[in-house]
């Protein structure tokens, strides 16, 4: 059973505006379980202070709550890192006859300015045992990437790049029939697809010009990729599935999308490290 959950490289849209050009409309905020919905941020008043009667072995017995520190789950457990992996190279030239598709996935691009989309999968593979991670999987991801934008027509034209990761999960207990995807209204099916924000540069370039920029970013988790949390108020599992969830073998594989124009030549690749509890 699959899992899918894109994982964007930054969670920010920069965009490059010519002066007085109307403001872009505002970008949909990204849907994956690493960023909690605006319910799940709502806090409630400050708790009282415990009274003064109650001892302080009392008081410091309680266990910590959502309203406390956001994920109680996790909190207080050692880290465990669960490995490491990084994908092949993604590129986009004009001619892919010299490509080794076993060193990199190579796709030719459309003429400009028509834009070249990617989907690429199984550019990795992490492989869990049983019990890897108790109530959540986190992540450091790394993507890079270097684009040269040229511009050989008469006319301004849109240089343009997007890409995301797209990481799968097989996991058997998604294989319930029961469990309804509640951005379809229809079962999982065995896959659950998220379309996440994306790290996007978009400006014009003139006739002539020339740019090339090479770039290292890295995000690390905030709620997770995934979680028990998560699976429970988002996705509709029960508590005990949740936890049966961390319980079974895990397969991650991981992908690549976007979106790149105006280019002679582009490659994309992200290194990413998974951790738990």
């Amino acid at each position: 059973m699959k899992w899918i959950a894109l994982v964007a490289a930054s969670a920010i849209s920069v965009a490059s505006l010519s002066a007085g050009a109307a403001p872009p409309k505002a970008p949909a905020l990204e849907k994956s379980p690493d960023l909690l919905r605006a319910t799940q941020l709502e806090r409630p008043a400050l708790r009282a202070a415990a009274p003064l009667l109650l001892s302080p072995s009392v008081t410091a017995a309680a266990a910590p709550t959502v309203e406390d520190v956001g994920d109680p789950d996790s909190f207080g457990k050692n880290v465990t890192y669960l490995g490491l992996a990084q994908t092949l190279g993604i590129s986009i030239v004009d001619d892919c006859s010299a490509s080794d598709p076993s060193l990199e996935r190579c796709i030719v691009a459309n003429p400009a300015p028509a834009p070249t989309t990617f989907d690429e999968d199984n550019l990795a593979t992490i492989n869990l045992p049983a019990k890897a991670t108790k109530s959540l999987m986190c992540f450091a991801l790394t993507p890079i990437y270097q684009i040269q934008w040229d511009n050989n027509l008469a006319t301004p034209a849109q240089a343009r790049f997007g890409a995301s990761a797209l990481i799968t999960i097989d996991n058997e207990v998604l294989d319930d029939p029961t469990l309804i995807d509640p951005n379809t209204g229809l079962p999982f099916g065995g896959v659950l697809s998220l379309g996440l924000g994306t790290h996007t540069d978009r400006h014009t370039i003139h006739p002539g010009d020339s740019e090339f920029k090479n770039m290292q970013m890295s995000r690390s988790c905030i709620a997770g990729i995934v979680s028990k949390r998560a699976l429970v108020e988002s996705y509709g599992l029960t508590e005990t599935q949740a936890k049966e969830f961390f319980k079974k073998p895990m397969t991650i594989t991981f992908g690549a999308r976007g979106t790149v124009a105006m280019t002679s030549f582009f490659n994309y690749l992200y290194g990413i490290r998974l951790y738990g509890d």
